[in-house]
């Protein structure tokens, strides 16, 4: 509700256009009504929710969306919503006028943990997942954690699996919150989530203030989970796992190799497990076949003169980048996590 104060005390643009999708059409007229409270214009456009709209098909509904309203390359786009919508909108917003003022206002904790910070804005293509994007920056990113309590609680959880990847790649104390406050975290007590989001939020903002575009080999740590994760999700059509359900099962191929290379004990590996049964996420797949996952991995944009980047754990909170995984374990990893 106060989102128009703070835009106008940001960066007051004549105009604003809201884009969100129809699960959460409820926060998106909130926050045009507080806009237009304080006389900035705003324009509301809704994408159908999922996974699936994220294609450069709906960016052309979009890109004449807003030609039809003559946006102007002062004006704002705000992304209202998950992940999806963030993504879609910040691509939009920079390649439409070549870039325009971009904010986002995630309604999801994915995205207020994570997808919203850092300025990776992209659209799916059927080959694999963000594979047409920009690297664009918002202005701003407001997240209000009491809207979280209008999500399903198969969001909330998908949600909890960035964070505790954090946790797992970079503060193991993060880690040890998420294990001691298992009991209260889910029920959302506002404190400790708070708390929780702020603190997972100020390790992504840390991560990509130091290396933006990967370039580092840093950035590409916030990976973990994510090789697996993607493919998975490129091989069932985007339709059938949420992303965070994507990357827990990612993350535990991840340390089923990581095992295997001698890089995390099996006493790890079982931690790893037991936190993320704890919220309630998926360690397995079914009913798709372990070779159309490895047949997606191929795309994805870690990879470098042909070979995987791969994001292991070398004991819980120590992330690492090798390139010297065997085929063969990377196969076997995937074969386990065919439940």
């Amino acid at each position: 509700d106060e989102l128009g104060q703070r835009v106008k005390g940001i960066l007051n643009p004549p105009v604003a256009y809201i884009i969100s999708d129809d699960g959460v059409h409820a926060q998106a007229r909130r926050a045009q009504v507080a806009m237009e409270a304080v006389d900035i214009p705003t324009h509301l456009f809704f994408i159908p929710p999922g996974e699936r709209s994220k294609s450069l098909a709906m960016a052309q509904n979009i890109y004449s969306w807003l030609a039809d309203r003559k946006a102007e390359r002062g004006h704002l786009v705000l992304a209202v919503g998950g992940g999806v919508v963030g993504d879609l909108a910040g691509f939009v917003a920079a390649t439409y006028l070549r870039g325009m003022p971009f904010g986002q206002v995630p309604t999801s904790l994915l995205a207020m943990m994570d997808a919203a910070i850092g300025g990776k804005t992209a659209v799916d293509m059927p080959q694999g997942k963000n594979l047409v994007g920009a690297f664009y920056q918002p202005r701003f990113v407001l997240s209000d954690v009491s809207v979280l309590r209008t999500l399903p609680r198969r969001e909330l959880n998908s949600g909890w699996a960035e964070a505790i990847k954090h946790g797992l790649i970079l503060d193991e104390a993060l880690l040890s919150t998420f294990e001691e406050g298992a009991d209260e975290i889910p029920e959302l007590r506002q404190e400790i989530t708070t708390e929780v989001v702020r603190r997972s939020a100020a390790i992504k903002a840390d991560i990509v203030s130091r290396d933006e575009r990967e370039t580092l080999r840093l950035r590409v740590l916030l990976n973990y989970g994510h090789t697996i994760g993607h493919a998975l999700e490129a091989a069932t059509g985007y339709g059938r796992y949420l992303h965070g359900e994507a990357v827990s099962i990612g993350m535990m191929g991840g340390a089923y190799i990581g095992e295997a290379m001698g890089l995390m004990s099996p006493d790890e590996v079982d931690r790893q497990h037991k936190v993320l049964t704890a919220y309630g996420l998926p360690l397995t797949f079914t009913g798709v076949d372990p070779d159309a996952v490895g047949e997606a991995m191929l795309t994805d944009k870690k990879i470098a003169s042909g070979t995987i980047r791969w994001v292991l754990l070398d004991g819980i909170g120590n992330a690492v980048t090798r390139e010297d995984v065997p085929p063969t374990l990377v196969r076997d990893a995937v074969r386990r996590l065919a439940g």
